[in-house]
């Protein structure tokens, strides 16, 4: 390899990718509820589902935030962690009027949850038909600081803040685990994230790892998620010699595999929010963590 290709996979490797504040604002406070639910639902047996991803009949799969299982009651909620204030229309319109002036429109917010609802209870009525279950939907403003409009139209979702979510935790549930609902629950995924060089993380669905065909055989079958983690020579004695960069696999069934290489391999993954997917650089990558593979329902 020639010093001008060293100093480009240099550059690569020790391009800095920084934080999406914004993005990252929304995941952060996503993980808090999610931790702030186990730890209410414990005493009445709440499993905690994040982010859970099924399938649409009109194409695609929709995420739910949280999904939330104690015996045979199930809990569907979207989070929205706004600051400011907000008010509803009466067609179900949702908008925002932010600290800094400016308007945002979040469609039918509580509409478009209570349609995941029905998806979700059609899958599991279609698997078990008999099954009978108390499935809920709510949309949770968790943001401390946010107003909360003085009258608001009628909407398919109860609208509640986090400590009323929390409240309810603590007060309903409790049954027996309803073994029909949760296998179902594991035959969904949720999102496949990469964590970039710097900080950035994406997320969305990964299409293919890109180093070969073997390693595309091997996570093929693989068990579970997916962890790969990668060490990249980024000091500057690397311009003057060949080093390779290495990527370790594992998933959860405990198989391993890592490979090496100088450059040119790229993941594939369609990341949210973008319409094509896109390939992106091993060389500026830190770890990717893949779900586990859903299930045929799923």
């Amino acid at each position: 390899m020639g010093f001008k290709q060293r100093w480009n996979l240099w550059r690569r490797r020790c391009l800095k990718q920084p934080v999406d504040e914004i993005h990252q604002a929304g995941d952060n406070s996503e993980l808090r509820l999610e931790k702030l639910c186990r730890a209410a639902g414990r005493k009445k047996n709440w499993s905690v589902h994040g982010s859970v991803r099924i399938p649409d009949p009109d194409g695609g799969r929709r995420e739910i935030d949280l999904i939330l299982i104690s015996g045979s009651v199930v809990l569907v909620v979207e989070q929205k962690h706004w600051s400011g204030r907000f008010e509803v229309k009466e067609d179900g319109e949702f908008i925002q009027h932010r600290n800094n002036g400016t308007l945002h429109s979040h469609a039918t917010v509580a509409h478009r949850i209570a349609r995941k609802t029905r998806l979700l209870t059609e899958i599991h009525a279609e698997r078990y038909p008999d099954d009978k279950l108390d499935i809920q939907t709510f949309v949770a403003m968790t943001h401390q600081r946010l107003e909360w409009p003085k009258n608001m139209p009628s909407l398919p979702a109860k609208m509640l803040n986090e400590k009323q979510l929390l409240a309810l935790l603590q007060k309903i549930g409790g049954g027996e685990e309803n073994p029909r609902i949760m296998e179902t629950m594991a035959g969904f995924g949720t999102w496949d994230e990469i964590h970039m060089h710097g900080g950035l993380k994406v997320k969305g669905d990964l299409l293919s790892l890109g180093l070969g065909t073997g390693v595309d055989e091997w996570d093929s079958t693989r068990q579970g998620a997916l962890i790969a983690t990668t060490q990249h020579p980024r000091s500057i004695l690397t311009l003057f010699q060949s080093k390779l960069s290495k990527m370790h696999l594992a998933d959860e069934s405990g198989r391993n595999i890592e490979i090496k290489c100088k450059d040119g391999p790229a993941v594939k993954m369609h990341v949210v929010g973008r319409p094509q997917a896109e390939e992106i650089d091993w060389m500026m990558i830190d770890s990717i963590h893949a779900s586990k593979r859903p299930g045929d329902w799923g």
